[in-house]
């Protein structure tokens, strides 16, 4: 069957059966080239079995809850200091620093000015 066959007999919309395909979702299913056309051909076995994948985003791994939990404690350190933490940016490439005197030009001109 097609990927639209498919869509409808599962009630979903295309555009979701489509990215399911392309990622890999629905077990069986080939992606062919009929002349020009590219076209999905899932096997009608595929229905018994399938189960819809789960909606939202996949849980988070064990990695990545250490790296979230760390973070926490980081932030949570930072927010304590009786002080703000050095900003850690860099500089834009291609940024001009101002000339140390800048002042005080600008406070020449400044006095040239009131004194016309």
């Amino acid at each position: 069957m097609t990927a639209r066959e498919f869509a409808h007999l599962v009630n979903t919309p295309y555009p979701t059966v489509a990215q399911w395909l392309r990622d890999g979702r629905v077990p069986g299913a080939e992606l062919q080239e009929i002349g020009n056309l590219k076209v999905w051909l899932i096997p009608r076995d595929v229905l018994k079995d399938f189960k819809r994948p789960e909606m939202g985003r996949p849980a988070l791994t064990d990695e990545e809850k250490a790296r979230k939990a760390k973070r926490k404690v980081i932030e949570k350190s930072a927010a304590d200091l009786p002080f703000e933490p050095e900003a850690t940016t860099k500089p834009k490439a291609g940024a001009k620093k101002a000339p140390k005197n800048l002042t005080e030009k600008m406070g020449k001109k400044l006095s040239k000015r009131g004194n016309q």
